[in-house]
């Protein structure tokens, strides 16, 4: 297969192993987790890689969103840098210009095609300061502590779309949530979007008690939630023992230009 048939997509998770892990899977699946088959099927065009697929590699990486269906060589994570007249970021305002090119081009890149079958062009939506407000502290069975920062002492903010205003950070620490969370890492959260079936959720209980779980169903007064790591059976809660139910929107991998210190 030659790369003018492959899925651009897997172009392009092969050009962000290749520009920022060492053109090493391995390390891009410290990141994500996940399969080295599947991963390598991914990057060879032999699977396929549909549009769900691509945004919850986009979510698990900490990538600007829409990354792996933008043109070869445009950046995949934020920068700081915000356009002083549009207010956009560095990276919106950049692949902004390659969607609107695209449109106007056609497919054959001949300027002047006002016809194109790309269809509307790309619109990343606008990034923000998303607050890192606490720790969250793994613990035996599944279980957490949450120790908040004292108000004005938050240790720095993460930089992403949130249609959530109250949306908040928190860094993991210890191992009990490896390999999907890994101690250093930053979860997003998002407490006022409803969870679905499939997420990742912070659960907190009625009596003090918090985990960090897959929700796996809701029925009628019950509530079944699962191991993200596997080594522990899913549990099961009635509803009236919950305080909250908050979704896990992103996961912010160590190192990630998507966080900024407060210090």
């Amino acid at each position: 297969m030659t790369e003018s048939d492959m899925n651009p997509r897997s172009l392009r998770l092969a050009e962000l192993i290749r520009l920022h892990f060492d053109d090493t899977q391995a390390a891009f699946l410290d990141v994500i987790g996940g399969n080295q088959g599947e991963l390598s099927l991914l990057v060879k065009g032999k699977k396929s890689f549909g549009e769900k697929k691509a945004r919850k590699i986009e979510e698990k990486a900490g990538l600007v969103p829409m990354s792996l269906d933008a043109p070869a060589g445009a950046p995949f994570y934020a920068s700081e840098k915000v356009n002083p007249k549009s207010g956009a970021t560095q990276i919106e305002t950049r692949l902004n210009e390659w969607s609107a090119a695209a449109a106007y081009n056609g497919p054959g890149g001949t300027s002047g095609a006002l016809e194109s079958t790309v269809g509307e062009p790309l619109r990343l939506r606008q990034s923000r300061d998303i607050p890192v407000v606490g720790e969250a502290q793994g613990g035996p069975d599944g279980y957490i502590s949450i120790n908040d920062y004292p108000a004005g002492h938050g240790e720095g903010w993460i930089t992403l779309y949130s249609a959530d205003p109250g949306a908040y950070g928190l860094r993991v620490r210890g191992d009990s949530m490896r390999p999907r969370i890994k101690s250093g890492e930053h979860i997003v959260v998002e407490p006022g979007m409803e969870a679905q079936p499939g997420d990742d959720v912070v659960v907190k209980f009625l009596d003090g008690s918090a985990v960090v779980k897959e929700l796996l169903w809701v029925r009628d007064d019950e509530v079944c939630l699962g191991s993200i790591n596997n080594g522990i059976p899913p549990i099961t809660r009635t509803i009236d023992t919950i305080l909250s139910i908050h979704r896990v929107a992103a996961i912010i991998p160590r190192g990630s230009p998507l966080y900024r210190s407060a210090t």
